[in-house]
């Protein structure tokens, strides 16, 4: 189960690094993809690809 942590503590490295040079939460927000409760849509967004 996924607890409500910091997003760094729950993927792995190698893949919080790829998402972070390509800007892919940036590019999400500006996007317009957003959520209004719960986790974040870059952390679901993350965690799929995990």
């Amino acid at each position: 189960m996924i607890t409500d942590n910091n997003l760094n503590n729950q993927l792995p490295k190698a893949i919080y690094s790829i998402f972070k040079e390509l800007h892919i939460l940036h590019y999400l927000r500006k996007a317009g993809i957003t959520k209004a409760k719960g986790y974040s849509a870059g952390f679901l967004f993350t965690f799929i690809f995990n």
